[in-house]
């Protein structure tokens, strides 16, 4: 079995692997040495400002690379030694012969071109001493990155392909490179030199920064917002049809709230034949071991495996015999946000084709998973409209129950699929303008009309929608038509769902998991598996508790998603979080009315004191510009619950509730009031004697 070395000063990043003797092949250090200093306890708090940064000192280490970071030109271990000893400087590779040299390095108060004096070595990078130099031209400090072995084509290849790429590339988050030098040593060889930015802050591979968390893995919600910044280079880079290639903890530096990602030295151009191929285990996508080419899909792969590693705080590789594997993504960890947890699995996955193809695409979802992670933590990010579906086309199951002893009326798998939001159609599509025209017909006339229509991807959509919302016979039909057209597309899973919600609501769940886990930002999967939830639960307290909790995750990310607010209100055991959930629709809202309307239902029918009733008469304030007869029955409510409760010492003739005041005898007027026009509205002759016969029987006495 072999140990991982987890010492935070050591290069590996946690990959490093003691040997028999337990030394770390990264490191060197033995297992039972010291561990290096804690950080102080303020730098354990995540992330720094821009003071802080600049005032981390620059501390230089030996330019000699040492024992474990020593390689030939063939990548072979060189210059080491068994038994613990400094290894030779100068030799040949007792596996391929190949020359090595490490003599030549630069020393504090080399001057380079004449132009930039060293100050001293920082890091050792894949292909050469990294120093930093003060520029006498400009009186700043640089960055030089140099060669380890002039000789080498391979490295010469790559310093060139850093120079002409870094000259063209410019973007906030990418290092910026000034210049390109030579400096010769006294025994004649000549190096090449990299000059670019000298960018203060720390590398998201120490173990130290102050972002992590026990000093292993970095919050959600900074970690999201790490990867959104390098997404945002990647698809600059992409779009100039180049990949970075490397991405990883390590070749990315926090300077304030800016991230800045250094080493291009393995970027090539998309699809490129040529040259070698550069990337670091654990991080690079698995079809490039087997000669795929680096594109897009595969560049994204270490922006995924880049933000699983921070987020998790696993060890991107690990040794397995004699190999370093891929470390797999650990199971999710309790208390792991689910949507994060979903987008890592999308973007690690070892199937390309399952994974995120554009850079924009891939922030577009992690923006929604970084706001529901945001409402997680108490904050109230702004709505934001998605660009895969529509908005919510009503509130599912927000109707008051015509009995007092509940207040809502029974979830219906059926009528939610008519309120949930749909897929957004192409707007490119030659259909769309129709499409638009037809939804506002009648569901037969719309189906008639939308056969009508020369076929297009959208025009096909939209029927097998509308089939499927009207439970027509043809709905199958359409499925397997849409199947052989569309293949595996998230827009069927999300209709095969819809046509179950009436039928099982388990097996329409599965096909929601399923568009969740493609679209794992977007709020309406969550919102569909939550209806799932809740009639699946038939009542049952735990199924019940289950769907409040996932409606609420919907509800807290975007208020403006009503038909959560409303399932909170029906699935949740607590008063308290039922009425916050109903307060919580926007007054824009269209479902606002019926929210306080069913606020005032909460409120008188479930054991009301006079407290409720005074709350559920502010409620009733709002209720202007709702249908009248609805407002009555809301009014009547109110008044049958108030005159039950109403006892002595509560009555304030300088209150009031609708314009009445709060004594028992203009409360008995106004209930007696409101049942009559009810009755008088009503068509059932029985219904209205019972009405009349309430209403006599709270009228107030008098004498006139």
């Amino acid at each position: 079995m072999t140990e991982n070395c987890l010492r935070d000063d050591c290069p590996g990043e946690g990959t490093g692997v003691f040997d028999e003797r337990g030394h770390c092949d990264e490191c060197g250090h033995h297992r039972d040495a010291p561990a290096a200093p804690p950080p102080p306890a303020d730098d354990l708090f995540p992330p720094f400002d821009d003071e802080d940064t600049n005032e981390f000192a620059t501390v230089f280490i030996d330019p000699v690379p040492p024992d474990s970071q020593r390689r030939c030109r063939k990548n072979h271990r060189v210059g080491f030694t068994s038994d613990g000893r400094s290894g030779p400087l100068v030799g040949l590779c007792e596996e391929c012969a190949e020359p090595f040299d490490f003599t030549n390095y630069l020393q504090a108060g080399d001057v380079v071109a004449g132009q930039y004096e060293v100050k001293g070595c920082i890091a050792h990078g894949g292909f050469g001493g990294i120093y930093v130099a003060h520029d006498r031209n400009l009186d700043n400090d640089v960055v030089l990155k140099g060669l380890l072995d002039p000789a080498d084509p391979a490295a010469q290849a790559i310093v060139e392909a850093e120079r002409r790429y870094l000259v063209t590339v410019k973007h906030p988050n990418i290092v910026d490179i000034h210049n390109s030098v030579k400096h010769r040593f006294p025994d004649g060889a000549e190096y090449d030199y990299l000059v670019m930015d000298y960018v203060r802050g720390r590398s998201l591979g120490d173990r130290a920064h102050p972002a992590r968390l026990g000093r292993h893995a970095v919050a959600p919600i900074t970690a999201a917002g790490f990867a959104l910044q390098i997404l945002d280079a990647f698809a600059y880079l992409h779009g100039y049809q180049l990949v970075y290639c490397d991405l990883k903890p390590g070749n990315v530096i926090q300077s304030g709230d800016r991230l800045t990602i250094i080493d291009l030295g393995a970027m090539r151009r998309i699809n490129f034949a040529g040259g070698s191929i550069y990337g670091s285990r654990g991080y690079q996508a698995p079809e490039i071991e087997r000669e795929h080419l680096p594109d897009a899909v595969s560049d994204l792969y270490t922006v995924g495996r880049t933000l699983a590693v921070l987020a998790l705080g696993f060890p991107a590789a690990q040794l397995v015999g004699d190999e370093v594997q891929e470390t797999p993504l650990p199971e999710r960890p309790p208390n792991f946000n689910e949507s994060l947890y979903r987008f890592l699995q999308r973007a690690c996955d070892h199937d390309r084709d399952a994974r995120f193809a554009t850079a924009d695409e891939m922030a577009d979802q992690l923006h929604g998973v970084l706001r529901q992670l945001l409402a997680d933590a108490g904050e109230r990010p702004a709505p934001v409209a998605s660009d895969r579906f529509g908005v919510e086309r009503g509130a599912f199951a927000a109707g008051l129950a015509n009995r007092t002893d509940t207040v809502f009326e029974t979830a219906r798998g059926a009528a939610a699929r008519t309120v949930l939001p749909v897929p957004l159609a192409d707007r490119a599509d030659p259909a769309y303008t129709a499409l638009a025209t037809i939804a506002m017909q009648p569901p037969d006339r719309a189906i008639e009309l939308a056969e009508s229509l020369p076929e297009s991807d959208e025009s096909r959509l939209a029927l097998l929608r509308m089939a499927i919302e009207a439970d027509a016979p043809e709905t199958d039909r359409l499925f397997a038509e849409a199947a052989a057209r569309f293949g595996a597309d998230w827009r069927l899973d999300w209709y095969r769902g819809v046509r179950d919600l009436g039928r099982d609501p388990e097996a329409a769940a599965g096909h929601f998991r399923k568009v969740r886990a493609h679209l794992p930002g977007e709020l309406a999967p969550m919102l569909a598996l939550a209806v799932c939830t809740e009639l699946a639960a038939d009542g049952a307290p735990a199924g019940l508790a289950q769907a409040a909790k996932q409606y609420e995750q919907v509800r807290r990310t975007d208020p403006t998603y009503t038909s959560a607010a409303f399932g909170v209100a029906r699935c949740s055991a607590d008063p308290a979080v039922r009425l916050t959930a109903l307060e919580g629709v926007p007054a824009a809202s269209s479902q606002y009315r019926a929210a306080q309307q069913a606020l005032v239902a909460e409120r008188v029918r479930r054991g009301p004191d006079w407290e409720t009733i005074v709350a559920a008469g502010a409620n009733l304030a709002n209720l202007e510009g709702l249908d009248a007869l609805q407002a009555d029955l809301a009014r009547a409510e109110l008044w049958r619950a108030a005159l039950a409760v109403i006892g002595p010492g509560l009555e304030d003739p300088s209150r009031r509730i609708d314009g009445v005041p709060l004594t028992a005898a203009a409360m008995a007027t106004a209930y007696d009031a409101v049942l009559r026009r009810i009755a008088a509205n009503c068509d059932s002759p029985l219904t209205r004697w019972a009405l009349v016969t309430e209403a006599n029987r709270n009228r107030p006495r008098t004498w006139l």
